[in-house]
């Protein structure tokens, strides 16, 4: 089980390497694909630059020779003749015909007899005739191509130059006319050459192992058509070994990302930021209650985070982190949004019904809170004097501004409860800056009751500095019920919260329970 977790936590990582080393594998056959197309034009190119020397010599040598001026086959016109072929390195022989039979020509001299030209394999549109692969016709057992125009023959080898006739591996091509329908010459092995289509070029996207390309000459009839059928990357080692190397290296690395992303994705910090933005926080409700009739007067609305697990966040683990990241704001608008949605219909059913909502101190010296607040209480008819506002004493460091904020708020009508009373710096002093509504007692202290400890010494204390203010007690952590008969005895109007009067309840749950005005017993 341990090893399974242990691949599963790994598990992003190999799927980036995986994905990364096909990935690579294609861009690498994608780059080797493109490498290999330059190779191939560049080959078409040396195709079409052969051939076009090769035409316009034998063009121009037909039409030099057409138009000598000498009397065919004289002494004089083989001269001319041996002139012109001279001038060419593409030719074998050129000579002169007549209905087919060859009268003269520049090696030979006059023929006796006149050998006869087959009928020709092609004749183009402008009347140039095209033979294919003659044999013997100028010298026994020599094969030969030719072309005529008119009166006139040129011959040339077959043979081509060792680069074009014999390509490297993989390479193989065809020399035709523009139309496909007469082949000069094909090059390269046989079954590389069945991969040919003539005029075909392939597309850039084609990334296959077989490479085509097509080109046709703008000043002759010849066109080029050649194939490339080894464009692999799995060919080329080095580049294979690269792709292998840097694609698992990279989606390595993507997938490490991904993985400490999704490690951070499901951290607190995330969820809490997540949901400070998004609305992901929800509430629960702790009944406050008179002690001495047993009456629910109010909640306390408290603030709920889930993991992205589903599993319950601390409040004192997302409340630092959310005051951290500058979104506790956000936090304290969406709980009192929601808290007064929830529970405006239990306040407009009872006016001593209150709704306490906690609030940082950021949030009480921001006007726009003030502002939003003002808002929602008005929007959904909740009276401001049933809305406690709860500052953490501890959270009260820059007196003078709190003192002004809390004296707006206290004009505004709502209530200021101070929050976690006893462990911060009460005294007399402390409190007489402040105009407060109530004191909430901390549950350290709460636990002290009935011990002869300074905790329970302390609680008196602070009972008796409330009364000496007029202001309320509500005493947190009540679990039993001695400690609720030992807070009744010292201070009558004191309020209880704890597990004694309920666990915080989502608030459909609160509602089913009705008003509870009996004596409190342990939930």
């Amino acid at each position: 089980m341990r090893t399974l977790r242990t691949l599963t936590r790994w598990l992003p990582v190999l799927i980036g390497t995986v994905a990364g080393t096909l990935a690579m594998l294609l861009m690498g056959q994608i780059a080797q694909t493109r490498v290999d197309d330059f190779r191939l034009r560049a080959y078409v190119q040396d195709i079409m630059g052969f051939m076009a020397d090769a035409s316009l010599s034998s063009r121009t040598a037909l039409h030099d020779a057409m138009y000598s001026g000498a009397v065919p086959c004289t002494d004089a016109d083989i001269l001319a003749l041996r002139r012109v072929a001279m001038r060419s390195p593409y030719f074998h022989d050129i000579a002169r015909v007549h209905d087919s039979r060859l009268l003269c020509s520049a090696v030979a001299g006059r023929f006796d007899p006149a050998p006869e030209l087959p009928p020709p394999s092609h004749e183009t549109r402008t009347g140039v005739k095209l033979w294919h692969t003659l044999t013997g016709i100028v010298t026994p057992g020599v094969q030969v191509n030719a072309i005529g125009l008119g009166d006139v023959v040129v011959f040339s080898p077959p043979v081509l130059p060792a680069r074009l006739g014999t390509p490297h591996a993989g390479f193989a091509s065809v020399a035709s006319t523009s139309d496909m329908r007469f082949q000069f010459w094909r090059a390269g092995k046989f079954e590389d050459q069945q991969h040919i289509t003539l005029g075909q070029t392939s597309r850039w996207i084609d990334i296959g192992p077989v490479r085509r390309f097509s080109l046709c000459s703008g000043s002759v009839d010849v066109c080029a058509s050649a194939v490339y059928t080894s464009s692999r990357i799995l060919a080329n080692p080095w580049g294979l070994l690269s792709a292998l190397v840097i694609g698992a290296l990279a989606g390595g690395m993507m997938g490490q990302a991904w993985r400490s992303r999704r490690r951070y994705r499901m951290s607190i910090d995330w969820v809490t930021q997540q949901a400070a933005e998004s609305g992901g926080i929800h509430l629960v409700y702790q009944p406050l209650v008179r002690l001495r009739d047993g009456k629910m007067v109010g909640v306390e609305a408290l603030a709920r985070l889930n993991d992205s697990a589903g599993n319950p966040i601390s409040p004192d683990i997302f409340i630092p982190i959310a005051e951290r990241q500058g979104v506790i704001g956000l936090i304290a608008r969406q709980v009192a949004r929601r808290a007064l949605s929830e529970m405006h219909g239990r306040a407009l059913a009872d006016p001593e019904f209150h709704i306490s909502i906690n609030l940082a101190a950021t949030d009480v010296v921001d006007e726009t809170f003030h502002t939003y607040l003002n808002h929602l209480a008005a929007s959904l008819r909740v009276p401001r004097a049933q809305i406690a506002l709860e500052v953490t004493e501890r959270s009260t460091d820059n007196m003078t501004r709190l003192r002004e904020a809390l004296d707006r708020l206290r004009v505004d009508g709502y209530q200021i409860h101070i929050d976690d009373f006893g462990t911060g710096f009460s005294n007399l002093a402390y409190l007489s800056t402040l105009n407060v509504d109530a004191l909430k007692i901390d549950r350290m202290f709460t636990q002290a009751i009935g011990t002869d400890t300074v905790g329970n010494a302390i609680v008196d204390q602070i009972c008796k500095m409330a009364t000496l203010l007029g202001v309320d007690v509500i005493v947190e952590g009540l679990e039993t019920q001695a400690q609720a008969d030992y807070m009744l005895a010292i201070h009558p109007g004191a309020i209880g919260q704890g597990w004694l009067f309920g666990k915080a309840v989502a608030a459909d749950e609160l509602t089913s329970r009705g008003d509870d005005r009996g004596t409190p017993s342990k939930a």
